[in-house]
């Protein structure tokens, strides 16, 4: 198998956030391609990657522009084809417009291609809804028609694309072909090795949980009451597996251990992707909510059941393309009326269909490695210059079109400028301080040490994520490393006001901020906080 050239292939996806599924789709790429990962330029929203081993490392998607054009852009895979604002924090302030956080991981992927003159294809992502918006639906059509390859992992993705006016391929979650990229036998240390470092034993059986709040139904201690009779009904330990720390699986992970008798393995913090395909190939069974947990199961040829509700079309598309709807069940405890059937070994006509759907997908990887090595498709080549013109136009028939353009093309360098990187965290911080926002933050400390402002940023997290005392230190600190700035102590003296401490920030204000040539309102604003009853002259 011929490996692609040196920065042969764009890969787009969301592989800078902390979620097991997303973070695979580099790996699997990379062995359809015939080729390593580290060939790949990764491309998403943000850039980087989650401090977990055997990821690879994002570019943020506006670097595009000053990296080598590739001979192919590649979309997907993933839940990704959609134009909807984002609640993950890890994306917040990623582009002026919400919209086009998802957006440029397909229509921005198809405009970048169009623009570089690389192949474009896309490799069976999923599409969650019918896109709505007259200038995304118009603009898909462009993107579709740009293509030289068109293929998504179910049907319902297809028909929300216009399916009966476009050549879409439909094709199983590639993810399938994991037990080919990572054969169960190499992953067995990586599964002893969680048991050992986490100071337990390994045990003859396991079996592998995972919990979503979405779907615990009818309160987390029943789930977990469930999950016990039925880790007993199979002789098998729990394993509670945090697959989606970014939607806090990891805190939910944590919650549940105390609600388990007898020994637990808890992974709230996976050490990385091996360590969690791991313990999944090598387990009795896998029950829970992450769509790429029952995926790694199945390509290991380990039982699952998936809880989820069926309106979530990612999960009954795979099930019913493999002759297995009934693997979804919507509650834990429909899971465990069907336990004792879906949990057996699987069945010859599944290991068929398992073995068709991995020959279906490697037919796909053998028409990628065509693109990187035969002439582009006039067709295609027509379409990526009607998309090139119609988003540069002056007179872009949407206001949308031309705004994705130039965020495509704006080098705002994110990932690269420390001073974009705290606009964008302070913009997040107007949400939740959630703990994937904290470990940005760290991040980008650890880029810049010397940025007050992203040191700023860390001590408002700390206290909004009810840290005072650490925030407290941290001011103190940076008052000190800055004397003839202002800004540390402005914040001390409202952080002390906002515990209560009056006395403190009275006196710290007096000596350090009454005589500076500060606003007339932040003077009153400090005053008016350690003097609430006594309105400033």
């Amino acid at each position: 198998m011929s490996r692609p050239p040196p920065d042969g292939v764009a890969l787009f996806g969301t592989f800078d956030v902390a979620n097991y599924g997303d973070l695979l789709f580099p790996h699997v790429a990379a062995h359809l391609l015939g080729t390593s990962p580290d060939d790949l330029r990764c491309y998403s929203p943000r850039g980087g990657a989650p401090d977990w081993e055997d990821v690879v490392q994002a570019r943020a998607v506006t670097a595009f522009g000053r990296d080598p054009p590739p001979a192919l852009c590649l979309i997907g895979g993933g839940n990704i084809v959609h134009a909807n604002p984002t609640p993950l924090a890890d994306y917040a302030g990623a582009f002026p417009d919400p919209r086009f956080t998802y957006a440029s991981l397909w229509l921005g992927a198809s405009i970048l291609a169009a623009r570089s003159g690389a192949a474009l294809a896309w490799n069976a992502p999923g599409v969650p809804s019918p896109l709505e918006g007259a200038w995304v639906r118009r603009l898909r059509d462009l993107a579709l028609d740009a293509a030289d390859h068109l293929c998504v992992r179910d049907e319902a993705s297809r028909v929300y694309l216009g399916g009966s006016t476009f050549d879409i391929d439909v094709l199983p979650d590639t993810v399938l072909k994991l037990g080919a990229v990572w054969p169960a036998a190499t992953l067995q240390d990586h599964a002893r090795a969680a048991f050992e470092s986490r100071g337990m034993a390994v045990p003859e059986r396991w079996i592998v949980f995972h919990l979503n709040d979405r779907y615990i139904g009818s309160g987390l201690p029943a789930a977990c009451a469930v999950a016990g009779r039925i880790a007993a009904s199979l002789g098998a330990v729990p394993v509670l597996v945090a697959i989606g720390p970014c939607h806090r699986d990891d805190t939910l992970a944590r919650e549940a251990s105390s609600l388990f008798e007898g020994d637990v393995l808890v992974v709230d913090r996976p050490r990385g992707l091996k360590e969690i395909a791991g313990l999944i190939a090598h387990a009795r069974a896998y029950v829970g909510s992450s769509m790429h947990g029952l995926i790694t199961a199945l390509a290991y040829r380990r039982p699952g059941i998936a809880i989820a509700r069926t309106r979530m079309v990612k999960f009954l598309g795979l099930l019913e393309q493999l002759g297995e709807p009934d693997r979804l069940q919507e509650s834990w405890e429909d899971a465990e009326r069907t336990a004792a059937t879906l949990l057996q070994p699987l069945a010859a006509p599944l290991l068929d269909r398992l073995a068709a759907a991995d020959k279906l997908i490697d037919g796909h990887g053998a028409r990628l490695r065509r693109l990187l090595t035969s002439p582009p498709s006039p067709s295609a080549a027509k379409g990526r210059a009607t998309l090139r013109e119609a988003v540069s136009s002056a007179n872009a028939s949407f206001g949308e079109w031309s705004s994705l353009d130039q965020a495509m093309a704006e080098d705002r360098a994110a990932a690269d400028d420390p001073d974009r990187v705290a606009q964008a965290i302070a913009a997040a911080l107007r949400g939740p301080a959630e703990a994937a926002l904290g470990r940005r933050i760290a991040d980008a400390l650890a880029r810049w040490p010397n940025s007050l402002r992203l040191a700023l940023l860390e001590a408002e997290w700390l206290e909004r994520s009810g840290d005072a005392a650490s925030a407290h230190a941290r001011l103190t600190a940076l008052q000190t490393q800055h004397p003839n700035n202002p800004w540390p102590v402005v914040r001390l003296v409202r952080l002390l006001a906002a515990q209560g401490e009056f006395e403190s920030a009275r006196a710290l204000y007096e000596a350090r901020l009454q005589t500076l040539t500060l606003t007339q309102a932040l003077h009153r604003e400090l005053t008016s906080a350690f003097s609430p009853e006594t309105p400033p002259a």
